[in-house]
This record gives structure tokens, C-alpha cells and sequence, in this order.
């Protein structure tokens, strides 16, 4: 593949290095492989490290559904003291004295985010308020507080408490920030709690074990992305596939249903594959004979 070659199309499971933010690691990535159309699955803070799924070329039609996928992290919170950004990078507004037995607290607390909670963005995070992200409006000394929105926070577990400090294993849903359940946690305790460290562990189907390291020369990055980068439809394994016949490849590239052989439940989504491969990703439907499969994105070109 020549170094500009925009028709490399997969997904790279990266693993940010603390201090970077998400878009150092897509603008790293464009310069090596030579490839403009890129775009991650949820961003991770400048503290944050672990996994940051990249899609490229083709790929980024994907960008929304892997977003959705279930994410895992290990986060350290300091107890003590509250921060404006929620994390170790923004300043003290609030400090108080941590429980004696840190670890029973927690064990009264912790039940409160397991499921499906509210939850505030941060003030400083990319949720957009009138079309602008809060961060922007954050710098210019406009603090906006968005309304609560529901979350799902799937696990969270006490692993660790030593000198103030938890660590936490957070599995959950789109849309929710560990800052903020940090912050929410710290505020139920009385004391105070911000971030310090926060490792996605996993995004989907990627784990960070398996990551591509960025902070290496280009030459190497290079040779490293290409060697791992991953075929479209392994990044959606978690979702069942379909087989279209020959004859109803055309059709469904030119956005008519087609009919299912097999018994999907109504609103469930399918890996749709041709005889010459993966096409993309399709909803079950309701049809006149039965369910069917509609388009909802497609990575093939029609015609």
C-alpha cells in the first residue's frame, strides 16, 4: 500500500500515553499512514491511557455504533479534596476530611452508581451546549451545568484503598464519565475526590494488552499499524451476521431490504456479509413474509 493510500480501511485498537489527548493520536496516525479520513470511538482525557479505538478510511461509517460498545476502566480517585475539572489537572475548590474507615464508606456509596443512574457532563468535557463545548465555554469563566442524563454503569467495584486513595473497576455504558462518578462520589462521602489516573482497559471487542503502542518513530508506528489493523466486521464480533445471496447484494447497497432467511428478533442489528465479503451493518425489520434486513450502514461502494 503506497503512503498515501486513502483506501486503507480497518480499526486500530490503540493505547494513548498519558498527556496526549485523543486527537494527538488520530493526527499521528493521519502523518504515518498517510490517511486523512480517520475518526475515535469516545475520547479519553490527557490523563487517561489505554484504549482508544481509531477507525480508518471506510471504517469511520462505524464511528457511532462502536461508540455504543460497553467500555472498562481502572480508575485511582484522591479522596479530600474536589477539583473544577474533576481530575488531578484542575484546581482545588473544595477540601474536606476523609472517613476513618475509607473502604466501609465506600462500600455504603458505591451501590448508589451501579445501574441506571443520572448523570451531569463534567464542565469541562466535550458536551456541547448550544452547539459549543463545555471545556471552551469553561475557559472563557462560563460554567455551565447541563441538565442529568441516564447512564449505565454496568459494574463498579472497590479493588484497592490505601492513604486516601480507591481504585475502582468501572465497566458502563456510552456517555459516562468516570470524572464524574469521581466527583458524585466524593460529594455523597463529604470529603471531596477528584481523578488521578484512569486506564481504559477496554472499548468492545479491544483490550489494551493487545494495543498498538503510539509513542514510537514513525517508521516503526507504520510498519505496526498496517501489521494490526483490523478487518471492519471483527470489530463488531459481539453482533450475530446474515449472508446475503448474490442477486441481493445490489438491492441492499441501493437501500431495499432484504428478506431473512432465519428468525431475528425485530430491532436487532446484523453484520451483513456477501459472497465477496463484509458489507456493513444492517437492522431487522419487520416484512410482508417475515423480518428482513435493512440497510443502516453500508462500507461497500454501490454500483
Amino acid at each position: 500500500m503506497g503512503r498515501g493510500d486513502d483506501k486503507l480501511t480497518g480499526v486500530l485498537n490503540c493505547d494513548k500515553p498519558r498527556g496526549w489527548s485523543s486527537f494527538d493520536v488520530i493526527r499521528k496516525l493521519r502523518r504515518v499512514l498517510g490517511v486523512k479520513r480517520m475518526g475515535h470511538t469516545g475520547s479519553l482525557d490527557p490523563i487517561a491511557t489505554g484504549v482508544l479505538v481509531v477507525c480508518v478510511g471506510r471504517a469511520t461509517r462505524l464511528v457511532e455504533l462502536l461508540m455504543a460498545a460497553e467500555k472498562e476502566y481502572l480508575a485511582r480517585l484522591r479522596f479530600g479534596a474536589a477539583t473544577d475539572t474533576y481530575d488531578s489537572e484542575g484546581e482545588v475548590v473544595f477540601q474536606g476530611q476523609v472517613p476513618t474507615d475509607l473502604r466501609a464508606s465506600l462500600g455504603a456509596v458505591l451501590p448508589r452508581y451501579r445501574g441506571l443512574i443520572m448523570q451531569s457532563p463534567p464542565p469541562y468535557s466535550a458536551a456541547k451546549k448550544d452547539g459549543t463545548p463545555l471545556y471552551k465555554l469553561a475557559r472563557r469563566g462560563e460554567i455551565v451545568e447541563l441538565p442529568p442524563r441516564e447512564v449505565e454503569v454496568r459494574e463498579l467495584e472497590l479493588t484497592a484503598v490505601e492513604d486516601g486513595e480507591a481504585l475502582l473497576h468501572v465497566v458502563c455504558g456510552k456517555g459516562t464519565y468516570v470524572r464524574a462518578l469521581a466527583e458524585d462520589i466524593g460529594r455523597d462521602l463529604g470529603c471531596g475526590a477528584h481523578l488521578i489516573d484512569l486506564v481504559r482497559s477496554r472499548n468492545g471487542v479491544f483490550n489494551v494488552r493487545d494495543a498498538l503502542k503510539i509513542d514510537r518513530e514513525p517508521a516503526e508506528l507504520r510498519a505496526a499499524a498496517l501489521e494490526q489493523l483490523t478487518p471492519p466486521e471483527q470489530s463488531l464480533a459481539y453482533l450475530p451476521s446474515t449472508d446475503l445471496l448474490p442477486n441481493e447484494v445490489q438491492p441492499y447497497l441501493n437501500g431495499l431490504a432484504v428478506a431473512l432467511s432465519e428468525k431475528r428478533p425485530v430491532g436487532s442489528l446484523l453484520r451483513v456479509f456477501g459472497p465477496d465479503g463484509f458489507i456493513g451493518v444492517g437492522r431487522v425489520e419487520p416484512g410482508r413474509g417475515g423480518a428482513a434486513v435493512q440497510p443502516m450502514i453500508t462500507l461497500r461502494r454501490t454500483g
